[in-house]
């Protein structure tokens, strides 16, 4: 009995032995990775510091604010700015490498491992990143500028041409980025394409019905110039009495007895038309 607790007891205290020795061998690795990591985030709170601090200078966000980007950033918070976007994005960066080398020092290579082929990929999600955000922006440019120019040419499709301008630069821009993070796009490409074609058809069709009826209005106005002069008193089919204003290519303006204006179609405007 005495024997077999002193071999229990041998046994036992061997293991503890073992598991002391490994801790108190672990003990300066786990201090070494614990001063790497604090030494890291010192760092990466410095950088982080320090980039926004002169993005800030130079006036990223004054540019940002210009071109749109800021635009799309606010969807993800109301605070959130270019700066303060690579500024974090360079601390995570630089913390990220001193949390690989703390685990190489733990003896954890396959968490190392993991960590840096995900450092590898960062440059790519950093790509794509600023290929979406300007992309985005160019599609917003773009959208106002056609909007801007179509309402200038009184275009009754202004809103759903900038529209699908806007929709064709943003398909397009979600396509480089994807493909910009080395994702099989197959499918996807298949799928903007149809798109695309379905956007050009509505929009040919949609420009020519716009465009046929912006012509007759134009037409309509070379005969109504030849009759109708500005200040005269007229009385349209509707009922609606006033003295022209103005006469453009497309509309005829009119100003009621009670000092409204009334936009009217030249067409509309032309038929049934009584002048004072």
């Amino acid at each position: 009995m005495k024997e077999n607790i002193s071999i229990w007891f041998e046994a036992v205290s061997g293991s503890l032995a073992a598991l002391l020795e490994e801790i108190a061998a672990f003990i300066p690795s786990l201090f070494a990775a614990l001063v790497i990591l604090l030494v890291g985030y010192f760092i990466s709170r410095v950088l982080r510091f320090a980039v926004f601090a002169v993005l800030n200078k130079v006036g990223l966000d004054k540019l940002a604010k210009a071109t749109g980007i800021d635009q799309q950033l606010t969807k993800f918070g109301k605070d959130v700015s270019v700066s303060s976007t690579l500024a974090m994005l360079v601390f995570w960066i630089t913390f990220l490498v001193f949390i690989v080398t703390a685990a190489d020092s733990l003896g954890l290579s396959q968490l190392g491992e993991t960590m840096d082929q995900f450092l590898r990929f960062i440059p790519k999600i950093i790509a794509a990143t600023l290929i979406l955000l300007f992309g985005l922006a160019a599609a917003n440019l773009i959208k106002n500028a056609i909007f801007n120019a179509a309402k200038a040419a009184e275009f009754d499709f202004a809103r759903p041409l900038s529209k699908a301008a806007y929709g064709l630069v943003a398909i397009l821009t979600l396509s480089l980025t994807i493909n910009q993070l080395d994702i099989d796009t197959v499918i996807l490409d298949t799928i903007i394409a149809i798109a695309l074609a379905t956007l050009g058809v509505g929009t040919a069709i949609s420009l020519g019905l716009g465009s046929r009826e912006a012509s007759q209005n134009i037409i309509y106005s070379l005969y109504i110039s030849d009759t109708v002069k500005v200040g005269d008193t007229v009385t349209t089919k509707d009922g609606i009495k006033g003295n022209v204003v103005e006469i453009t290519a497309v509309v005829t303006i009119i100003r009621t007895s009670d000092e409204s204006l009334k936009v009217i179609d030249n067409k509309v405007f032309l038929d049934g038309l009584t002048i004072h």
